[in-house]
């Protein structure tokens, strides 16, 4: 499969896992949770930290499958 094309699928099943995420957290805003690893608090800064690095990952990988080029 060429790269551009793997790029863009991957991009693709990273967008739908977000729409269905977005859509679970709106019908029920209270599925997020507080994990406490002895001292550390990974709370709702922490989550929205990851949100927005899964984002940053998932429009790089497309934004790449534009410049990728394929070795011949």
């Amino acid at each position: 499969m060429k790269t551009k094309t793997t790029l863009r699928l991957i991009s693709l099943v990273m967008l739908i896992v977000a729409i269905v995420f977005v859509l679970c957290a709106l019908s029920a805003p209270n599925l997020g949770t507080t994990i406490y690893i002895g001292r550390f608090v990974f709370g709702a800064e922490q989550w929205r930290f990851c949100y927005k690095v899964y984002a940053i990952v998932m429009v790089g990988l497309f934004v790449a499958s534009f410049f990728a080029k394929d070795k011949k």
